[in-house]
């Protein structure tokens, strides 16, 4: 009985140490918050001072322009190199980057700055929101991006917006790593210098990243599952324009199962990738299990047959850790993810290329 009433009293002791730590932290974090009214990203996770060096550095943003962000999720960010181009990973709907981490991994080994930032998905989907609303997309999409067009479907804030949220991220892995080569993805006017960025993204994320092509001069970008962006005759009205990205530099890849098929691979269509063959692969989207195209072939949507899982769960198999893995514990995915990211970055020797 002595030793049962001794053991209860050393937890009870433990627990008030540790909320008393936890409390002492948080209030510390708040008083954390400099003079031009943004407080300070959050330490690092694990690593040094010297921040994000072939591992990931994880961080909070604090308050914008005195706006607390919401949502405020960990960010992801690392670096082999110091002059690699930069990965910007956007989540889907609900989604956080702690949960992209299997593809993350493989844009960093072959020699990417990769970033998977947080910003505003939560609620409804985007395809849900907007359904055969064809200018819905475009005004949805650009308030998530830079604050501007809010509406009855979306009120992000300039503070809380996709470019804001970039700007403050890459300051702050420019403070904690300055000579990671982070501070050349923001210019002297504070613009972004996307011909050095590729934008990639699952799903909502993976819609945003083609809008963003679409407005802006992007290096590349990567779709998975996305856009969700057409039902039946209708879509986006903003993919009836010509793109500041050109097609060429566009991809896109989704399950035959998923569940969203119809509307993504309108969505391509549209976008005019999965046109006639120019390179000797098949027109229309080019299938496959898992494997990468054959050497010379440069198709821009691609199906894959995973047969793995429902096709709610096909919408996710392609990107997300859920992933399947092989035999050596490796994602399935592995050759198609790299293919993809080869196409806007050479191969690092680090990463076992000549």
């Amino acid at each position: 009985m002595k030793h049962r009433f001794l053991l209860l009293l050393a937890a009870i002791v433990l627990v008030a140490i540790g909320g008393g730590t936890l409390v002492a932290a948080n209030v510390m974090a708040e008083q954390r918050v400099e003079q031009h009214g943004r407080e300070p990203a959050a330490a690092p996770a694990h690593g040094d001072q010297h921040g994000p060096a072939d591992e990931f550095h994880r961080f909070r943003l604090g308050a914008i322009d005195g706006e607390r962000l919401e949502p405020n999720r960990d960010d992801f960010a690392a670096r082999t190199a110091n002059d690699g181009p930069l990965l910007l990973f956007l989540p889907a709907t609900r989604a956080k980057p702690a949960q992209y981490q299997r593809f993350l991994t493989t844009a960093l080994g072959d020699g990417y700055h990769v970033l998977g930032l947080d910003y505003w998905n939560l609620g409804k989907t985007l395809s849900g929101t907007c359904e055969a609303d064809a200018e819905c997309y475009g005004q949805v999409q650009r308030n998530r991006f830079d604050g501007t067009r809010p509406s009855e479907f979306s009120d992000v804030s300039s503070a809380g917006s996709i470019v804001s949220r970039f700007r403050d991220a890459i300051t702050h892995l420019d403070d904690v790593d300055p000579n990671g080569g982070w501070g050349r993805f923001v210019t002297s006017d504070q613009d972004i210098a996307w011909q050095d960025v590729v934008v990639a993204g699952h799903s909502q994320g993976g819609g945003e990243a083609a809008f963003i092509a679409h407005i802006r001069a992007v290096r590349g970008a990567l779709m998975f599952s996305s856009p969700v962006e057409s039902l039946g005759p209708v879509h986006a009205a903003w993919m009836d324009s010509p793109g500041r990205t050109p097609p060429s530099r566009m991809y896109a890849i989704d399950d035959v199962r998923d569940v969203f098929g119809p509307r993504i691979r309108g969505s391509w269509t549209v976008l005019g990738l999965d046109g006639p063959a120019t390179d000797g692969g098949p027109d229309g989207p080019w299938r496959t299990d898992t494997a990468a195209p054959p050497a010379g072939w440069d198709p821009h949507a691609i199906l894959t047959d995973i047969q793995v899982g429902t096709p709610d769960q096909s919408h996710s198999r392609t990107i997300k850790d859920t992933t399947p893995l092989d035999a050596e514990g490796q994602p399935r995915m592995l050759g198609l993810w790299q293919w993809l990211l080869h196409r806007f970055a050479p191969v690092r020797a680090s990463s076992g290329a000549s």
